[in-house]
């Protein structure tokens, strides 16, 4: 037995909400379907995907020159000089020894001379005499070249340094040295000085030395011809300007004249040996008397009374 809706339910049906979302999700699905197959159609339907890779832009290094740039190269015959400029009276820039491999690109227009990378490896050049050089290669291929500017590099100058301010100093007074001292010159003071009955008499040193020595002081009387007395101070010194007062041993009795002398047998060098001697008087001291002895001093006068 099969259901068969009736018309009231189909029309309940096909009004209902629910079924009409669904009805309008199954066309709008349909349409797409449909879109995508005619775009399909009409590529082709083989066509990839296509990736574009932007290249990335590199700067390039420097080129190293070597004999295989130009396919010529060199050996040294001998120690050969290497000039910035070709010609003997170019600059020179330096030496390459013996049997030294040298890159060559180019020559002057007569290949008297040729042009190497110099120093090695590098991006400069120098200049070489062709005679200098056993050459592998055709010479003929190379370029003409011209010399080229030299390289300059820039020494950095120093700041100038500030001048030293030079304080000179006040010299030193030197000090007038002195003259050496001079010899001495030995006198005798005429004015004695009577010590116990013995006279003692003055020696002065009036000259501008020392006077050093065993001194000896003689006296003799008036007449020099009998010695009465001295004395000998030994290893003696009388600064110059001193004086020195010295005993001459003998007794003094009454009033008498001395003839004394410092020095008589002049073994002290002096500037005058003629002052050495004076005549000098002496006398015995005055002796109390008896009486005078004896004498009694008088008593004081009495007090006055009060």
């Amino acid at each position: 037995m099969r259901f068969m809706p009736g018309p009231e339910t189909r029309a309940a049906v096909i009004h209902n909400p629910v079924f009409l979302a669904g009805l309008a999700v199954v066309a709008l699905l349909g349409i797409t379907a449909g879109a995508l197959v005619v775009v399909d159609s009409a590529t082709g339907g083989t066509a990839a995907p296509k990736v574009v890779i932007e290249p990335s832009t590199v700067t390039p290094g420097p080129v190293i020159k070597t004999a295989e740039a130009t396919g010529v190269h060199g050996t040294a015959k001998r120690t050969a000089t290497v000039r910035s400029t070709p010609g003997t009276t170019g600059p020179p820039l330096g030496t390459i020894p013996i049997k030294t491999d040298v890159a060559i690109d180019g020559r002057t227009t007569d290949s008297k001379w040729y042009r190497i990378v110099f120093p090695p490896q590098s991006e400069l050049h120098g200049w070489i005499e062709a005679d200098e050089l056993d050459v592998t290669g055709d010479p003929s291929s190379l370029v003409v070249a011209t010399a080229e500017p030299p390289v300059v590099v820039a020494v950095p100058t120093e700041p100038p340094r500030p001048t030293p301010h030079v304080v000179e100093e006040s010299p030193t007074p030197t000090e007038t040295p002195l003259p050496p001292p001079g010899p001495p010159d030995l006198v005798v003071g005429t004015t004695p000085v009577i010590e116990g009955g013995k006279p003692f008499v003055t020696i002065v040193n009036q000259g501008t030395g020392p006077a050093v020595g065993d001194l000896v002081v003689a006296v003799f009387s008036p007449d020099r011809s009998r010695l009465i007395g001295g004395v000998t101070l030994p290893a003696t010194t009388i600064e110059a300007g001193r004086s020195l007062d010295v005993g001459t041993g003998i007794a003094v009795v009454g009033a008498q004249t001395l003839l004394v002398i410092v020095d008589p047998n002049g073994t002290i060098a002096e500037t005058d040996d003629t002052n050495n001697q004076a005549l000098i008087g002496v006398s015995a001291p005055e002796e109390p008397t008896a009486a005078a002895q004896d004498a009694v001093p008088p008593a004081p006068p009495p007090a006055p009374p009060n």
